[in-house]
């Protein structure tokens, strides 16, 4: 009996897992965008590892940002579909889990009440030690994790660019680039990020030289940064270097403020629904 088209799909849907289709449809989205990207995508790559300077300085000048958030978009679903296969061995979402659990991590716990406390004094019911104890009782939300990372991505490069702009400035930035010069860079520096989450997802499956690995891109990302703040105010190495120090600890902070004014919006908005 001939089967139509649509009864073909209805049973190749059917005999894949949730888990496993959303990891095919994340590659899929992964080479249409390479495709959309072009071979500059792969020459603007392989500069961040042979003159990366050189490829800063001329993203910096051409400040096409709206490519790059193609690029976070590629770097986020990559990193999604890492998280993706790992996330499939419950080993790994425990231990996952036991990183930010208060009752395990003394430091992530005070961070959290202090946090939830802030939460609560705007009047939201929202608590992370909650969160995560949901997330234990429904493991299919680990999947809906995964899958927020482009999103994270895509908010973490806005506020990166806001962060570098900030710090660059502080840092003497009086004749150098803008904040769009910066999106069109920040995109490839964060494609470090992509093996960096491999290797991530690797230690924490207990892989010790993944560890290792893991602090080599972390240091290599810190170089990138270093390379490209340079360019792009047009400064010394040192000032450079200051500007990147003031960028990592203005992202956390703008992090925790969106957070927190996120949580304020929402009640503001429960209370006339």
């Amino acid at each position: 009996m001939e089967l139509d088209a649509t009864t073909q799909v209805d049973q190749f849907i059917q005999s894949y897992q949730p888990s496993q289709l959303i990891l095919w449809i994340t590659l899929g989205v992964i080479l249409v965008a390479l495709i959309a990207l072009g071979s500059e995508f792969w020459v603007n790559m392989w500069g961040m590892i042979w003159s990366p300077s050189l490829t800063f300085q001329r993203l910096l000048g051409e400040a096409q940002w709206v490519p790059g958030i193609v690029v976070v978009a590629l770097i986020g679903m990559a990193s999604a579909a890492i998280v993706q296969s790992y996330f499939a061995n419950p080993t790994v979402v425990e231990n996952m889990l036991e990183l930010v659990d208060p009752e395990v991590n003394v430091q992530a716990g005070t961070l959290m009440e202090q946090l939830d406390g802030v939460f609560e004094q705007i009047g939201s019911e929202f608590t992370i030690a909650g969160n995560i104890k949901y997330i234990r009782e429904f493991a299919f939300q680990t999947q809906s994790i995964a899958m927020a990372i482009p999103l994270y991505f895509l908010l973490l490069w806005l506020i990166w660019g806001l962060a570098g702009q900030l710090g660059s400035m502080i840092a003497g930035n009086k004749a150098g680039h803008g904040v769009s010069n910066l999106w069109s860079a920040v995109p490839y520096a964060f494609l470090i990020w992509v093996p960096s989450t491999w290797f991530f997802m690797m230690a924490v499956y207990g892989n010790g030289f993944a560890k290792i690995l893991l602090y080599i891109f972390q240091l290599f990302f810190l170089v990138l940064h270093v390379a490209m703040m340079r360019e792009h105010g047009r400064y010394t190495i040192q000032k450079a270097i200051v500007a990147t120090i003031l960028t990592l600890i203005l992202v956390p902070v703008f992090l925790v403020v969106l957070a927190i004014l996120a949580a304020f919006i929402a009640v503001q908005v429960a209370t006339y629904l």
